[in-house]
């Protein structure tokens, strides 16, 4: 987690930066990469610079590497006069997939479930997920740093991307030949690009069996041995893998900046892919990107 040691080292790049800012040619990176979003995206009124995670454990000083990169390039924005939001996505409707070393065994029977939907082990907050997420945000607050969180869980409960998962579904012929040009075992004909989360158990071992080109699916579920009918506009239980996850969320909350480690980085990762997604089927521009190296402390 953030220390009294990465304080330090936060309080002195933010003079660094501050002190290069003023310079005609803008040589700190962060300075270049505002530069570059406001080149990029020179009709918006506010840049909206994001990060996130899956809180499916501790936040460690990789993660927190992520959002330096992204804090700096707001301070960078500012300095500039501009308008910025800096969201912090938690992606606590991802599903809980397997459990960790120091959490009982008997925590396998919530795999499956949205990570939202697991108790505390320890029973001190309202799921997993937010034990985990709580920490972080007391921790930022601390460094007087200006993110506004989302979580995930509600975005998709509350339906905000209905409309847009339609579009998705409706697109999966155009989604599919995308992923297929980067996957060794192409995607079949009849899939579609969406996990249900089970109305009867709340897991998703299930698949999809058809679909009414409007919000309502039906799925067989493998927990319950039934097939269900869910309408994903009144009771929403679905989400859509990773890669198309993504570009779906660059494109509702308008975002111009969002870095992402070498994994989202290399050749047919979901950056390439969220980018061709985003424009071919949102109609929309991918954020200015900047890959970032793992951290590996050593000692």
């Amino acid at each position: 987690m953030v220390n009294e040691g990465l304080k330090f080292i936060i309080k002195f790049f933010h003079h660094e930066l501050s002190a290069m800012s003023n310079q005609e040619q803008p040589l700190f990176w962060s300075d270049q990469l505002a530069f570059g979003v406001k080149r990029k995206f020179d009709d918006r009124d506010t840049y909206v610079c994001a990060s996130g995670i899956s809180p499916s454990g501790f936040v460690h000083i990789g993660n927190f590497r992520e959002i330096i990169t992204t804090d700096f390039v707001v301070k960078s924005l500012k300095h500039y006069d501009e308008d910025t939001r800096f969201i912090y996505s938690w992606d606590d409707y991802d599903r809980f997939r397997k459990v960790p070393e120091n959490v009982p065994g008997e925590f396998e029977k919530y795999i499956g479930l949205p990570l939202s939907e697991v108790p505390d082990p320890e029973g001190c907050h309202s799921s997993y997920a937010e034990h985990f997420e709580k920490k972080l945000e007391d921790e930022l607050e601390d460094m007087h740093m200006d993110i506004e969180f989302i979580r995930q869980s509600e975005m998709f409960q509350d339906g905000e991307y209905a409309d847009l998962i339609k579009k998705a579904m409706n697109s999966r012929d155009t989604i599919r030949e995308i992923l297929n040009q980067y996957r060794q075992e192409p995607r079949p004909e009849g899939w579609y690009p969406l996990q249900v989360y089970c109305v009867e158990c709340g897991k998703d071992f299930t698949e999809i069996k058809a679909y009414d080109g409007e919000y309502t699916v039906e799925y067989y579920c493998e927990e319950c041995g039934e097939e269900f009918e869910v309408n994903f506009k009144e009771h929403n239980s679905v989400k859509p893998p990773w890669r198309i996850d993504w570009p779906m969320r660059w494109f509702y909350e308008n975002v111009s900046f969002e870095p992402g480690g070498k994994d989202h980085s290399a050749a047919g990762s979901s950056r390439d892919t969220g980018k061709e997604i985003v424009e071919k089927v949102y109609d929309a521009e991918a954020p200015v990107y900047q890959m970032y190296d793992f951290v590996r402390p050593k000692g």
